[in-house]
């Protein structure tokens, strides 16, 4: 399933709302608790799913932030990306999804393939000498 854009409709009334200064707020986005960002949106403006769109399916206004480029990485490296794959792991779980099995290990006796030899089927080489005397 992919992710969900906000509405053009959307991204304006939050740009509008906002003062067009960034509404990123406290600890989700790297600011000291309850501190507003407030950097000037004209820099670039990002809008941020204040719930993460993967959880909550919410495109509405409420869930809209429009947010500084820098907040918004901060958020999603830092608050996203780890809640995405956290639910991700829940819901395998409930599921009954495993992990991987480990790998055989190398020294294990049910590995029976012997190494190739490169030169198998190749007659051998001629001996020489590594140095040979100049006349």
């Amino acid at each position: 399933m992919s992710r969900r854009e906000f509405t053009k409709k959307t991204m304006r009334e939050a740009l509008s709302r906002s003062g067009y200064k960034c509404e990123a707020v406290g600890a989700m986005y790297g600011l000291e608790p309850g501190r507003r960002c407030n950097s000037d949106l004209a820099y670039g403006v990002e809008f941020d799913h204040i719930v993460l769109d993967a959880n909550s399916k919410d495109n509405s206004l409420e869930n809209c932030a429009s947010v500084c480029i820098k907040c918004h990485r901060w958020k999603t490296a830092n608050h996203d990306i780890p809640m995405a794959a956290r639910t991700v792991r829940m819901q395998d779980k409930a599921r009954g999804v495993k992990k991987k099995s480990q790998p055989i290990p190398a020294n294990s006796t049910l590995r029976t393939r012997e190494p190739r030899d490169p030169n198998k089927g190749l007659p051998p080489l001629p001996n020489r000498s590594l140095y040979e005397a100049k006349p």
